[in-house]
């Protein structure tokens, strides 16, 4: 039996703590929570009077665990997940790694000497068009990729969301808006699915809302095989868009919402343009349509997605199977996360690798600008 605490039981933290207490996960337990907000502890205690409760999580490693689950505001995740990396309890940390690619770099080398596991809540990995479209450009099917496009402006949120305050939608809580917070899932699938650009040239505004975060982004994304990419999130559209598409010499993929299609060429367009005598030319295809739905989805609806990365952490922990995401690779969407943001402030584009302190530097002047 994998014995778990939690840290950090806001509305995500408590959800994975009350799966793990209610025996969602098999072959998991939950041992222990922790948290700052004494008022929160007591309630969770109501709920679960045997589980252990904690303010301080170094405490922790005084208690029989075998891991932690990491879901406290972003600027904590670092140094916690070092902490219990370093003491040999292994980590599934929520989204993102940290802030900035910096400590992101140091969190990775601490991975490296632990003989602890480590993972990254990246739960739409799990989502099954995904999964397919992963399956397909990986074996080959689609090609060599030359056009991506991703559009998610479905995030909206109300200035009487923001009003809410607490440490979101601010640099010095949270490091950024709706790229770190909304977006590093969107980013995270991207690079998966395509890999890392080479460079990055982006533009991110405020739109109607009273935030010092951006809650607008497009960015254009250059690889090195000339793709082109185009990435569009927005906060304030009403109706806004889910949509994927990625366009390769020997099909297409469109993902929309939770439909994905797959377009396969009888013949590639390398094959087509050298042979056509015309001026347009034509390809029979053929066309493959999953959907994210049924009991998958009801369940995932019901408990989240999460749920499914953290019963892969476990069965990594107990039998040694696969991750659903290594935690070190955290550092790749927060590196497009961090290239699109220091573009946007120099005007101009970024190359990757780019040098991570010049982006300190910035978000520095960032949060200096939040101060009253």
């Amino acid at each position: 039996m994998i014995k778990y605490a939690v840290v950090g039981i806001g509305r995500m933290g408590h959800i994975h703590a009350m799966n793990l207490y209610s025996s969602m996960v098999d072959g998991a337990t939950l041992v222990a929570v922790c948290d700052i907000d004494d008022n929160k502890l007591k309630r969770f205690k109501l709920s679960a009077p045997e589980v252990l409760t904690f303010g301080n999580y170094k405490e922790l490693i005084a208690i029989d665990i075998d891991a932690v689950i990491v879901a406290t505001p972003h600027y904590q995740h670092g140094e916690i997940t070092r902490y219990f990396l370093e003491n040999n309890i292994s980590v599934l940390s929520e989204k993102p790694q940290c802030v900035s690619i910096t400590e992101s770099k140091l969190i990775n080398e601490c991975a490296e000497k632990s003989g602890a596991l480590y993972g990254i809540m990246y739960n739409q990995r799990t989502n099954p068009v995904y999964a397919r479209a992963k399956e397909i450009i990986s074996s080959g099917l689609l090609g060599d990729i030359r056009r991506v496009e991703m559009v998610v402006t479905h995030w909206y949120r109300s200035q009487f969301y923001y009003n809410q305050g607490g440490w979101r939608a601010s640099w010095r809580g949270e490091g950024g808006g709706i790229l770190i917070n909304q977006c590093v899932h969107q980013l995270d699938i991207l690079q998966w699915l395509v890999g890392m650009p080479k460079s990055i040239r982006a533009k991110c505004k405020t739109v109607n809302r009273s935030i010092s975060v951006e809650n607008d982004v497009t960015a254009v994304l250059e690889y090195d095989n000339g793709a082109m990419g185009v990435f569009v999130a927005s906060g304030h559209e009403l109706s806004g868009t889910n949509r994927l598409e990625i366009a390769g010499s020997n099909g297409k993929i469109v993902i929309d919402d939770f439909n994905l299609k797959f377009i396969q060429y009888a013949h590639s367009e390398v094959e087509v343009n050298a042979c056509v005598t015309a001026g347009y030319g034509e390809v029979e295809t053929t066309v493959e349509r999953i959907s994210y739905s049924g009991e998958y989805r009801d369940r995932d609806e019901k408990y989240g997605q999460q749920l499914r990365v953290v019963e892969a952490f476990t069965n990594a922990l107990s039998e040694g199977s696969q991750l659903i995401a290594d935690g070190k690779e955290g550092i790749n969407a927060l590196t497009i996360i961090n290239g699109i943001y220091l573009s946007n402030y120099i005007n101009q584009s970024v190359e990757i690798p780019f040098d991570s302190n010049q982006y300190d530097q910035v978000l520095t002047k960032l949060k200096k600008g939040e101060e009253k």
